[in-house]
């Protein structure tokens, strides 16, 4: 994450109770970082960053910001491998769903963008998200997508079907996706 102090004044000992409870949550605290979601998860193995284990210790700890702030809780793609191997039976995914909506509650938006002046306000976007976190409103006398960043959940799907490409998930910088392509390459 990142490799700053952690600073006693800035923990909030009820972000694991909140998370707990929560509709769709599961009990964050009987993880004790054992390792195994982080050695099976399939992102990790491509983005070292993206660490459950870390994020879940954040969460019991109380760094509210950097849990809600990391741009790797949107990297889950619900394989659920890390539910499948976790020996405290951790529920991840449900967990990334949480934290994922407080982080949009809090301002901390998905990494998702939409342009609106581009947009032809066909629909599309709208049918083909799974989380109904895209609707169409007027605007300037014409329909727009727009994203209802609460329920957004990175997925891509909007993006992938738009096809004016308006919609974009910014998950990846351009220089990660590069050293990827260029490490297959070599």
């Amino acid at each position: 994450m990142r490799d700053q102090p952690i600073k006693s004044e800035e923990l909030d000992p009820n972000l694991k109770l909140e998370v707990i409870a929560q509709e769709a949550a599961c009990d964050v605290t009987a993880c004790f970082c054992c390792g195994t979601c982080t050695a099976g998860c399939p992102i990790h193995a491509v983005y070292p960053e993206h660490d459950p284990r870390k994020i879940t210790r954040m969460i019991n700890l109380g760094m509210r910001e950097r849990a809600l702030s990391s741009p790797y809780i949107w990297y889950c793609d619900d394989c659920y491998l890390c539910e499948k191997h976790c020996p405290q039976n951790v529920k991840f995914s449900s967990l990334w769903a949480v934290l994922k909506n407080m982080a949009a509650k809090e301002g901390y938006p998905p990494p998702v963008s939409l342009n609106q002046d581009m947009c032809s306000g066909c629909g599309i976007c709208v049918a083909s998200c799974p989380y109904s976190a895209i609707e169409l409103q007027m605007q300037n006398e014409r329909r727009v997508a727009h994203l209802v960043t609460n329920l957004c959940q990175g997925c891509g799907a909007c993006a992938a079907a738009c096809p004016s490409a308006v919609i974009s998930v910014n998950l990846f910088e351009d220089e990660q996706i590069f050293a990827e392509i260029e490490a297959l390459a070599a």
